[in-house]
């Protein structure tokens, strides 16, 4: 087995692209994509990005990411990760690849000192749900994304 995980960089862009794209697609989300190779070329080159990302790779082969941001809890008091997204193209699956992102998301998390990461997984998602579940991943039922764009932040907003 032949797994690394490294911090993406400026010139991973379009693997990131690549790989939210084919999140999107198995979600049934492919028309929400409108970032484009070069929105993600920007976050990476910018020093003071709140954001980061990690590529896993198999055999040298960039087989998934890890896209995080930070984020406040305020019942903690502190700084806290959002992981954003944790993908692993279909080829790669079931190679200990996801393992080894949310790994390397948490030895970040320990490196900061921050306290914990928290994440959305689709319901319905039950590789994910295992995988999260065998990391130890407290799973909350009943909460629910909410999301305001479009037309309704427009409205709402003016």
């Amino acid at each position: 087995m032949s797994i690394s995980v490294r911090p993406a960089a400026a010139g991973d862009g379009a693997i990131l692209h690549a790989m939210v794209r084919e999140l999107a697609v198995s979600h049934g989300h492919a028309q929400e994509v409108t970032a484009r190779p070069e929105d993600y070329e920007r976050f990476l080159a910018d020093p003071q990005a709140i954001n980061g990302a990690l590529i896993g790779c198999w055999q040298g082969q960039a087989g998934g990411c890890a896209i995080w941001q930070r984020s406040y809890s305020t019942y903690r008091g502190c700084e806290t990760l959002y992981l954003e997204d944790l993908s692993v193209l279909p080829q790669f699956r079931r190679l200990g690849l996801g393992r080894e992102l949310l790994r390397a998301v948490a030895r970040f998390a320990l490196s900061r000192n921050v306290p914990a990461v928290t994440w959305l997984m689709m319901s319905w998602n039950e590789d994910a749900r295992r995988l999260y579940a065998a990391a130890g991943a407290e799973i909350e039922e009943g909460n629910c994304l909410c999301r305001l764009s479009g037309e309704a932040l427009e409205r709402l907003g003016s």
